[in-house]
């Protein structure tokens, strides 16, 4: 009888220390000890007054887990595991039972659990009241009962250790049979219930475990594509957990996860250590409610990187202070570096290396701040622009045009004193400011050391070149309070330097301006007047000097400004030309020549031939001839009653195209006449190749004729030498008798000038003294 309650009880006890040992060993060696809490608790509570208590200890006899009765601090000596030893046991209400068991890092410490004594008590009471009965029976009985009862106290004894054995190795599934209704069915039906909820609790945690892999997996992830490192650090503790990314950010190589916080503030550039020390502070007082900084760390080579760090703290719920701090680094290296190019490239010129136009009108205002504020303070500005430099571009190279603008800027800073501050605007032009300037001597003359440095000899793709520097200077004053229209001002004294030869320094004046003005209201006027047909044509007659009969007319353009009235074509050429609006003005008057000879041609009969003046500019055009013949071709007028004027300059340019273009004009037809003969390019020994049919002497030859007796065989010689290359000879501005008188003696053939007639318009030309001789033609 005692062996079969000592059997009873050890089964108990073994299947209890199978099962605990299972879920301990499951969360034990992954340290998951509040998982291991929360099941353990479980089984306490589903067991009844079997399982009472549950202790984890480590190898140091330090508790790491607690489950069940409270009240028992201090753990009692394990019973013996001996049969007879546990039956005694039986008198207390609990024994007390301990196995090794396998902790995280190889550690083996033990698991205790108690078990209440008081099921197998029961067990054992209802078996002796049964031993009783069967002494009382007859011994066969006796014998025959004791054997049946030996042999179903064996069998689900052995079932339920093979169940406790099953689930030990995690056979979940495993069930006993529930077959009867003493305490060993009820301990099976119980234990088939555990061994359910254990099924399904380890489900749930399985499942629980792999979301979490899961997540942890996609975090992961999704880090790596950031390419962030993490760092977690213990405020208490002041230790630092970094990942691997973490350390190759920060140039530190593989190494330990853990790292002083010292070592990485140490790192920081110091000019960013203020900022950083003052941000984590105020985050870690709550003042912000996350952390995050841009700064440099120096790698252990000595380059600095940047890197942006974000974190946010963990504070208590007891007295709001931060013990924990996690967060990122990233990578913002390339970032920083591009930001910095961007930001170079806004404001100062990439060519050059010199300030912008932006940054220079920034420290133009800050001048002009210090002028209003200071009495005694005075600046200038200076734009200053390398003359011709086109031609250094179209003849050796733009890399040679590049070469001569970084060496311009390295002479100018040469030249600078400290403060001053120099610019590249733009293409060929550069801007100085000179702060602190005494008068407009004092400008001058630091104006006259830019020029004189920057003058200097070049060399550029073996070609050594001489720069012409023109400078504009502002100077600081009452009118100029904005810094664009100071530099507007110096641009414009720019202007006026240009155009003076002799005085390559301008300093702004106030009338500078005022014509400046004027020039932009007339260019806005002139293409006004080029939309709305405000052009008109005025006609010259050019008589024969024997007779002085009309042989021909110039047509001279001129503007019927609604304001200022006519208008002659100094007023306005020019601008246009500057503008490159000369063609389409030239055009117009092709067309209001052509429209007047037909006009003249239903009124009279017949028209004289007419000259028109074609500019310089217009010859850039290789449609030009083209285009000219298919207006006239429109216009129905015959070629033969149009001529075309053009310099000698304009012929003598070595690309040809005005020769070919004014050969193509002859072959259609039209004569063309050589004007201003004598002033430019001396054109008597290439006479002979150009497409010309007239030559028309200039006014200043004709106006010293009767005074200079050297002039007068200049200009008979040139008319011999006309005739004898088949040309006609027209003199210009005539204006006395005297003067037609010699012309006509030293043979030239025709006149023009005030003696005949001033420019009138159409209307004046058709009467009947200028037509009384119907029998023009051409002048040649």
């Amino acid at each position: 009888m005692d062996d079969a309650t000592n059997a009873s009880l050890k089964t108990v006890v073994e299947q209890n220390a199978i099962m605990l040992h299972t879920v301990a060993t499951a969360y034990g060696e992954r340290g998951d000890y509040s998982v291991l809490q929360d099941t353990l608790g479980e089984l306490l509570s589903e067991a009844g007054e079997g399982l009472v208590y549950v202790r984890i200890v480590s190898a140091d006899k330090h508790l790491l887990l607690s489950a069940g009765m409270p009240e028992l601090v201090t753990l009692p000596p394990p019973d013996t595991a001996d049969p007879s030893g546990l039956t005694e046991a039986l008198d207390r209400k609990v024994i007390h039972v301990r196995r090794p068991l396998l902790l995280p890092g190889n550690e083996v410490g033990f698991l205790q659990f108690g078990v209440s004594a008081s099921v197998l008590g029961a067990a054992r009471q209802a078996i002796l009241k049964q031993g009783a009965l069967i002494a009382a029976s007859e011994i066969f009985l006796t014998f025959f009962l004791l054997s049946g009862i030996g042999y179903f106290l064996t069998r689900n004894l052995a079932a339920l250790l093979k169940g406790s054995r099953a689930i030990a190795e995690g056979r979940l599934d495993h069930r006993l049979p529930e077959t009867g209704n003493d305490e060993l069915a009820q301990l099976s039906r119980d234990f088939n219930i555990m061994a359910r909820k254990l099924n399904d609790r380890i489900g749930d945690l399985q499942h629980t475990a792999a979301a979490l892999r899961e997540s942890e997996q996609r975090y992961e992830l999704a880090m790596n594509g950031a390419n962030d490192g993490l760092w977690d650090w213990d405020v208490t503790e002041d230790t630092l957990y970094v990942a691997p990314r973490f350390r190759e950010i920060c140039g530190l190589g593989p190494g330990n996860d853990h790292i002083e916080s010292r070592s990485v503030v140490e790192s920081i550039h110091a000019d960013d250590q203020p900022l950083y020390r003052q941000k984590l502070v105020e985050h870690l007082k709550g003042a912000t409610p996350q952390f995050m900084i841009e700064h440099r760390i120096r790698w252990p080579d000595g380059t600095h990187r940047w890197v942006l760090v974000r974190g946010v703290a963990q504070r208590s719920e007891e007295d709001g202070r931060a013990f924990r701090m996690a967060g990122s680094i990233s990578d913002i290296h390339q970032r920083k570096l591009a930001e910095e190019r961007l930001m170079r490239d806004a404001l100062y010129d990439s060519l050059t290396g010199l300030t912008n136009r932006g940054l220079l009108l920034a420290h133009l205002k800050s001048a002009l701040g210090q002028v209003r504020r200071r009495d005694d303070f005075r600046f200038a500005v200076m734009v200053l622009k390398i003359e011709r430099f086109r031609l250094v571009n179209d003849s050796l190279g733009h890399a040679s045009g590049d070469h001569l603008l970084r060496i311009t800027a390295e002479r100018i800073r040469k030249v600078l004193r400290e403060g001053d501050v120099a610019a590249r605007l733009g293409g060929d032009q550069f801007a100085v400011l000179l702060n602190s300037v005494l008068d407009d001597d004092d400008a001058h003359q630091l104006a006259d050391r830019l020029r004189t440095e920057l003058g200097k000899p070049a060399s550029l793709a073996g070609q050594t070149v001489y720069p012409d520097i023109r400078v504009g200077i502002a100077l600081s004053g009452a009118m100029h309070l904005e810094a664009e229209a100071m530099l507007r001002d110096a641009d414009n004294a720019l202007n006026e330097a240009r155009k003076d030869s002799d005085h390559p320094i301008s300093l702004f004046q106030a009338d500078m301006h005022v014509r400046t003005m004027q020039n932009l209201q007339r260019e806005a006027e002139l293409r006004e007047a080029l939309q709305k047909g405000q052009l008109a044509v005025h006609f010259q007659p050019i008589v024969r000097l024997g007779d002085r009969q009309l042989r021909s007319l110039e047509a001279l353009v001129r503007w019927n400004h609604p304001v200022e009235g006519v208008l002659g074509p100094y007023h306005f050429v020019p601008l246009a030309e500057q503008l490159d609006l000369v063609h389409m003005l030239c055009m117009q008057v092709v067309r209001l020549v052509c429209a007047q000879i037909k006009n003249w041609e239903t009124q009279n009969g017949g028209s004289p031939p007419v000259s028109i003046n074609l500019s310089a500019r217009q010859f850039a055009r290789r449609d030009l001839a083209a285009e000219i013949i298919a207006t006239v071709q429109q216009m129905d007028v015959a070629p033969g009653n149009l001529c075309f004027e053009v310099t000698e300059s304009t012929l003598a340019n070595p690309d040809g195209r005005a020769t070919e273009i004014l050969s193509e004009l002859r072959q259609a037809g039209m004569s063309v006449y050589i004007d201003d003969f004598g002033t430019g390019f001396s054109a008597l020994s290439y006479l002979h190749t150009m497409p010309c049919d007239v030559i028309k002497l200039d006014g200043s030859f004709v106006r010293s004729i009767t005074e200079d007796e050297r002039l007068r065989a200049i200009v008979g010689r040139s008319i011999e030498l006309a005739h004898d290359l088949g040309m006609t000879v027209v003199a210009e501005c005539i204006e006395t008798e005297e003067q037609a008188l010699l012309l006509h003696e030293l043979g030239c053939d025709f006149g023009q000038g005030y003696l005949y007639s001033r420019p009138v318009p159409a209307e004046n030309i058709s009467d009947g003294l200028l037509f009384a001789d119907a029998g023009w033609g051409h002048i040649q």
